[in-house]
C-alpha cells in the first residue's frame, strides 16, 4: 500500500477526469419515471467505470431504471458499502440548453450534487484504492427511484438491498451535502391520500343540504397540521383535488399527506393520528378513506452512528481535510434501509454545493476531491 499523501495525489491528478464525468451524466435529464433515459445514462456510467477497471453487474428492473453494482476486489474481506441514485426530480428541459454548465469554481447541473456529484466521489474513491494496492472489498450500489421514496421499484428494490448490504461493516451514503455536513439521523416519510365522499348539490339551493366534500377537506386539513410538532412529526397537506365547476357543491375531494417522524415509534403513532381523523366526519354525512401511498422508515440516530462519525473526524484531523458537522436531516434517503438491515450507516458523504430540488442546483468542484480523499483514509486507516 502506498502511503496516504500519494493516495491523495492520485486523486487531485484524476479530479478532472471524474469532473467531465459528472458533467457528462448531468446532461442525462431524468426523473425516476423515464427508465428509457436513466438505462442510458446506467450504460454511461458501467462502461466509465469498466474502463476505470472496475467490476460492473446490473441488475434489470422493469418500471425503473436498472440498478447498477459497481465494486473492488469482490470475494475479497469486506471493507465499505457506498450508495448513490441516479434519478433526480426534474424534467427534461428545466435547467434550459444545455442542461449542464460551469462557471469558476461551480458546476450547475440536474443532479448535480443530489445525487450524481456523490456517484463521481464514489467512483474516484474506489478507483483510487484500486490502484494503489488496497485490497479489502468495497462496493458501490446505484438505484434509480430514491427520489420518489422507492415506489416503482418494489419487494424486488428491498430485496436488493438486502443482498446487496449483507456482510459489509459500514454503508455511506453519497448524498448531497451542504458545506461540511454529514448526516446521522433522517426522518422517514409516510404519504398518505385522503379520499373524502360528500354528497352534492345546487350551490344555490342546496347549500345546508348537500355535504361539501371541500370543507370537510379543510377541517380534515386543519386537524392535522395543528398536530405537527417542530422538531418532531410533522405533518403537510400538500395537494388537494376537489370540485369541478363553481355553482356545483363538491361531492368529492382528496387530500394528500407528507408526514415526516424521526422514529419507527413515530411513525405507527403518526398512522393512527391520521386513521383518527379520517374515521371523524366534520360534516356530518361525509365519510373518508384513508390510503397509504409510500412508507420509508426513518434512519434513526444511533450509538453505533456516532462512533462512525468520530472515525471519519479522526481521518479529517490527521491529514488536515477540515471537519465534518453532524446534522439530522427531515429529507429521506435509501440509507435508512441499510441500518434496518442492520448495517451501521451514516448519510450526506457527497458532494457539497446548494439549491437542490430547484433549477439553481450548484456543486462546488472542489468537494469531489475532498470527500474522496475522507473516504479513501478512512478505508485506509480501518485497513492498517
Amino acid at each position: 500500500m502506498q502511503d496516504t499523501q500519494k493516495v491523495f495525489a492520485f486523486i487531485e491528478n484524476n479530479t478532472e477526469k471524474y469532473l467531465d464525468f459528472l458533467f457528462r451524466i448531468c446532461s442525462y435529464e431524468a426523473r425516476a419515471y423515464d427508465k428509457q433515459t436513466i438505462d442510458r445514462m446506467a450504460d454511461h456510467i458501467a462502461a466509465f467505470a469498466r474502463d476505470e477497471g472496475l467490476q460492473v453487474m446490473r441488475t434489470p428492473m422493469e418500471k425503473c431504471g436498472d440498478f447498477l453494482t459497481v465494486e473492488i476486489n469482490p470475494g475479497a474481506e469486506k471493507a465499505g458499502l457506498f450508495m448513490a441514485h441516479m434519478d433526480t426530480v426534474f424534467d427534461k428541459g428545466v435547467f434550459g440548453e444545455p442542461p449542464v454548465r460551469r462557471e469558476g469554481d461551480q458546476m450547475f447541473g440536474p443532479g448535480v450534487i443530489d445525487c450524481k456529484g456523490g456517484i463521481a466521489i464514489a467512483l474516484l474513491t474506489m478507483k483510487t484504492l484500486l490502484d494503489n494496492g488496497f485490497n479489502k472489498h468495497v462496493r458501490l450500489i446505484l438505484t434509480s427511484d430514491e427520489e420518489i421514496s422507492n415506489t416503482l421499484g418494489g419487494e424486488k428494490e428491498q430485496q436488493f438491498f438486502r443482498e446487496q448490504v449483507a456482510g459489509f461493516p459500514c454503508a455511506i451514503n453519497c448524498e448531497t451535502a451542504e458545506r461540511d455536513e454529514v448526516v446521522i439521523a433522517r426522518k422517514g416519510i409516510l404519504k398518505y391520500r385522503l379520499d373524502i365522499q360528500g354528497v352534492s348539490g345546487h350551490a344555490g339551493k342546496h347549500v345546508f343540504t348537500a355535504k361539501n366534500a371541500v370543507v370537510e377537506a379543510a377541517h380534515k386539513i386543519v386537524a392535522l397540521s395543528e398536530k405537527s410538532v417542530p422538531g418532531g412529526t410533522t405533518y403537510s397537506c400538500n395537494i388537494v383535488q376537489g370540485g369541478t365547476v363553481l355553482n356545483v357543491i363538491p361531492d368529492r375531494c382528496s387530500v394528500s399527506i407528507d408526514i415526516r417522524a424521526c422514529r419507527v415509534k413515530d411513525m405507527e403513532q403518526a398512522k393512527l393520528e391520521v386513521e383518527s381523523v379520517a374515521r371523524t366526519a366534520f360534516v356530518p354525512g361525509t365519510s373518508c378513506q384513508a390510503v397509504i401511498l409510500g412508507y420509508r422508515p426513518p434512519m434513526e440516530k444511533r450509538e453505533e452512528t456516532l462512533a462512525l462519525l468520530d472515525k471519519f473526524l479522526q481521518v479529517c484531523r490527521k491529514y488536515d481535510l477540515g471537519t465534518l458537522t453532524p446534522v439530522e436531516s427531515g429529507g429521506g434517503s435509501d440509507s435508512c434501509y441499510t441500518q434496518a438491515a442492520g448495517i451501521t450507516s451514516i448519510c450526506g458523504f457527497g458532494a457539497s454545493g446548494g439549491l437542490q430540488h430547484s433549477p439553481k442546483e450548484f456543486l462546488n468542484m472542489a468537494s469531489i476531491p475532498l470527500r474522496a480523499k475522507i473516504l479513501a483514509g478512512f478505508l485506509l486507516d480501518a485497513d492498517k
